[in-house]
């Protein structure tokens, strides 16, 4: 383009004249000369004009192809955006909660519908409970629930917290300084740590329980304390177990085991230790005697089982010379055995 300027622009060229030139008159040459030079470089600026229109058209189309797929990408974007959220919208119900959960910010709360599934809540005010009349129910899948207190500020674990943990096995609680079970209309408090005694509300006659560790448990004055299991009844005490009452009866389909580790078991009563004999079972003497009817027993233990069995006591007799060992010992009338 500088070079075409360079030479429509400049009126200098060369001074040499043609042939043609020659029979021209010195004031006709120059003026010939000027009008050709204006028609070439009036010919060559039409043609440069027209290429660069040309491509300036193209670039621009091929920027507003760009722009057109650009924005149809976009469109596709947002339209696959917009399903997406319609189908997260329509499967968990989300209106002002969702399926199972509804917010509640008037009175800053989080209400659960149905059984829900969570691993762990964190609660800031503390408190979990029902709504309106229908009961809450915590469960742990194959585990238990634990429920920790952690003050504010000690949030590590090293710091101690209070802990409340419900097993299959029983129910634990470590670093409480209370704990209460009431009700939340009448504030009824049914059980609590602040007293010693754990005393059935009014209307409660039976409590249903696995295991218990206490120390101590009695009924109601002029009332008996019964205790009842379906399979067995087992009684553990670390320093021992003492019982007293006006009367005690135990009753069993099967056995009854009274074993001390260290100690001794001791049977004491003011009028005397009474024991039902009838399903006791009958040794025959070694040497039998020819009386067929007994009205007396003695009373044998055998060691180390403890089962009881009795030996009949001849008329006339004293108990302190029928000897227990004097049986017989066969397997199949052995009482040890059976």
């Amino acid at each position: 383009m500088s070079a075409l300027l360079d030479v429509c622009g400049n009126d200098t060229g060369s001074p040499s004249i043609s042939k043609a030139d020659d029979n021209l008159s010195n004031s006709d040459g120059p003026l010939i000369k000027g009008i050709i030079r204006q028609n070439s470089c009036g010919s060559m600026h039409t043609r440069t004009i027209a290429s660069s229109y040309g491509m300036s058209t193209g670039e621009k189309s091929k920027r507003r192809y760009c722009l057109w797929m650009l924005t149809l990408v976009l469109a596709i974007i947002g339209l696959c955006n917009l399903f997406l959220n319609i189908t997260v919208i329509a499967v968990l119900r989300i209106s002002q909660g969702m399926e199972a959960i509804e917010v509640i910010p008037d009175e800053n709360l989080v209400k659960f519908y149905g059984r829900t599934d969570l691993d762990k809540i964190s609660l800031q005010s503390g408190i979990c409970q029902s709504y309106g009349d229908e009961p809450m129910e915590i469960s742990g899948d194959e585990a238990g629930v634990h429920v920790d207190v952690k003050n504010r500020g000690q949030i590590h674990e090293t710091y101690p917290h209070s802990k409340l943990g419900i097993l299959p096995n029983g129910t634990t609680m470590s670093q409480v300084e209370s704990f209460e079970v009431k009700d939340p209309r009448t504030g009824t408090i049914y059980f609590t740590t602040d007293f010693p005694n754990f005393g059935l509300p009014n209307g409660v006659e039976t409590i249903d329980v696995r295991i218990a560790e206490t120390y101590r448990i009695t009924s109601p004055v002029n009332e008996s304390l019964a205790v009842k299991s379906d399979n067995e009844v087992s009684l553990h005490g670390a320093e021992g177990v003492h019982m007293e009452s006006k009367d005690i009866v135990w009753s069993a389909d099967l056995d009854i085991f009274l074993k001390s580790v260290n100690g001794s078991v001791v049977l004491d009563a003011k009028d005397g230790v009474f024991i039902d004999v009838e399903d006791i079972p009958v040794a025959p003497m070694f040497l039998q005697s020819p009386t067929t009817s007994f009205e007396q027993y003695k009373v044998c233990v055998c060691m180390p089982q403890g089962k009881l069995f009795k030996i009949p006591v001849r008329p006339g007799a004293s108990s302190r010379t029928v000897n227990c060992a004097r049986v017989v010992r066969t397997p199949e009338n052995d009482p040890c055995l059976h």
